[in-house]
């Protein structure tokens, strides 16, 4: 597929935290650029290292994600560029290409590359390489927004009978639960969700909780950490995240 044309590039807001996306492939820009959207990331995307350069000049990134073959300059050139300039040596820089040379690698390695990742990538590999180069305590596993019906085990906190409750953030380790009425921390509840009409049974224990409180509006409920599931349940969990992250995306 030919590269994507050039075209006017409008700045992104200096005071937002963004990722920067350069790929010279429209298939693989809008492939990338929304699975980091789904990763629930804000994304800036240009086709060539001379329009990238324009942004980072004007706003920096959080993170700048590239692929080595680009129209003009090359992805190799634009890390080298970043990595010596004083104001932009510290932004970390992954590259994301179909090329496989063992050399190439090596030299963006030893140039300051923060991940060498081969198209496909799979997803949890990008937010993981992602995490650990933007975050103090980087997660490992993704965590998708979502809206799932769920049962949790025991009486609501106040005692009366539960209302109704949702998963809102779904990972292969923990769930968060939309609900007004949390249940105590560090106590263990047995869940079930439903995925694709099929209940997923487990049980959980109560991480920390959000109540409504007067001021900036927070959601409700309670985050809680897996503590017993089945090897068949968790890799349909599993499959539904990525499933979730790659709907109506067609990789080769």
């Amino acid at each position: 597929m030919p590269p994507a044309q050039e075209s006017t590039i409008t700045i992104p807001d200096r005071k937002k935290s963004f990722a920067l996306l350069v790929d010279g492939y429209v298939r693989d820009l809008f492939t990338t650029g929304m699975i980091l959207q789904r990763l629930d990331y804000d994304v800036y995307i240009t086709n060539t290292a001379e329009d990238a350069l324009k942004v980072v000049d004007a706003a920096l990134p959080a993170l700048v994600i590239t692929e080595l073959s680009l129209p003009q300059m090359s992805g190799l050139e634009m890390l080298v560029r970043l990595r010596h300039d004083p104001r932009t040596k510290d932004i970390p820089v992954i590259i994301h290409t179909s090329q496989d040379d063992p050399n190439r690698e090596k030299m963006c390695r030893a140039s300051g590359c923060v991940a060498f990742l081969k198209k496909p990538v799979d997803p949890g590999a990008l937010y993981g390489s992602i995490q650990q180069a933007t975050e103090v305590t980087p997660r490992q596993h993704i965590r998708l927004r979502t809206l799932l019906p769920v049962r949790v085990g025991g009486l609501a906190a106040t005692g009366n009978t539960i209302s109704t409750e949702y998963v809102s953030e779904l990972s292969e380790k923990g769930l968060f639960v939309c609900t007004l009425s949390p249940r105590p921390v560090k106590a263990v509840f047995p869940v079930t969700l439903m995925i694709h009409s099929i209940p997923v049974k487990l049980k959980a224990m109560v991480l920390r909780t959000v109540i409504m409180n007067s001021g900036f509006f927070e959601e409700p409920g309670m985050a809680m950490k897996f503590v017993e599931i089945s090897p068949t349940d968790l890799e349909l969990l599993r499959n539904f995240i990525k499933g979730q992250i790659m709907r109506d995306i067609f990789v080769q």
